[in-house]
């Protein structure tokens, strides 16, 4: 109970969250909703008619800017024939099959290590290491989550409303550690990547994120998680960012996910809302530093 009453305390914006899942919001509309859960977040307004923060532009982005080719990209499945169109087949991850629903699943022809994911998810991702040891309930409950109660209505994520709920297989990629593979997150401004965080240690309980910039230098900027900041430069970077500024060119932000492993880059998926626009900048400046490069003036807004 204490540890549950700490959490409500440091983000009580997790009983808004807990009041729409259960339909209680769903009469507030979408912008009065994000200006609630914002103040709590963050505590301060949300000033959508100037933002100057980078959470502030985010908000602003889910709510005023909606191109269909978002969703798109936002589908885990979908996306894959634009990255094929923008930078080619081989930077796509093997699939196994994808089915539209969990008891739909042959895990007999799948291999001993595989990856299950929703293609209208976003972070609820199942890894199989070890097929014999795999709970197919706990990984049927975390990925069936979707098709019931979707999380963009929590954070009004446009671009996941009405996606259709698939499970996609895919390939396990092996890292060259004992912990799961890295990914390079590249925030990119108008198909121009300005900087990107690296996510370490996953599959641990010392989840790292470390922010760089384009020359690798280190950025003092917490973001959920702590820190490794003695990361190595991945030995493909170029080519990574070759690849981030062909996926991102037709958005007015996005960021886009790779992994690399054994010389070999590898396309994530691509996020239009980091975090839902909705998790600190520690310290806060990083937020407005970061919001400098989300240029709103030239977008059209679609509503």
């Amino acid at each position: 109970m204490e540890n549950v009453l700490i959490k409500v305390i440091k983000h009580p914006e997790k009983i808004i969250y807990g009041f729409e899942r259960l339909g209680l919001l769903d009469w507030i509309s979408e912008e009065r909703y994000i200006k609630i859960v914002y103040r709590l977040a963050f505590g301060r307004k949300l000033h959508l008619n100037n933002p100057q923060a980078f959470t502030e532009k985010i908000n602003w982005y889910k709510l005023f800017w909606r191109e269909p080719l978002m969703k798109v990209c936002a589908d885990k499945y979908e996306v894959r024939k634009y990255v094929q169109e923008c930078v080619g087949e081989k930077y796509l991850n093997e699939i196994y099959g994808i089915w539209e629903d969990f008891d739909e699943i042959d895990f007999e022809m799948l291999p001993e290590k595989f990856v299950l994911k929703p293609t209208n998810g976003s972070g609820d991702v199942v890894i199989c290491e070890n097929k014999k040891t795999f709970d197919q309930k706990k990984a049927k409950k975390v990925l069936m989550s979707n098709k019931k109660r979707h999380f963009s209505s929590k954070t009004k994520e446009w671009a996941y409303y009405n996606l259709p709920f698939r499970i996609v297989a895919e390939r396990y990629i092996e890292s060259d550690d004992c912990n799961q593979i890295k990914d390079y997150k590249f925030f990119c401004f108008d198909g121009e990547p300005k900087f990107l965080f690296v996510a370490s240690e996953r599959g641990s309980d010392n989840l790292k994120f470390d922010y760089f910039d384009m020359e690798w230098n280190w950025l003092p900027v917490r973001n959920a998680h702590d820190h490794n900041p003695n990361l190595e430069k991945p030995g493909c970077f170029s080519e990574m960012v070759t690849i981030v500024r062909r996926l991102s060119k037709a958005f007015p932000h996005v960021r886009v996910d790779l992994y690399e492993e054994q010389g070999r880059v590898l396309f994530g998926e691509m996020t239009f809302y980091h975090f839902g626009g909705f998790t600190t900048f520690e310290p806060d400046e990083w937020d407005y530093k970061f919001g400098k490069y989300f240029n709103l003036n030239n977008i059209k807004r679609s509503k």
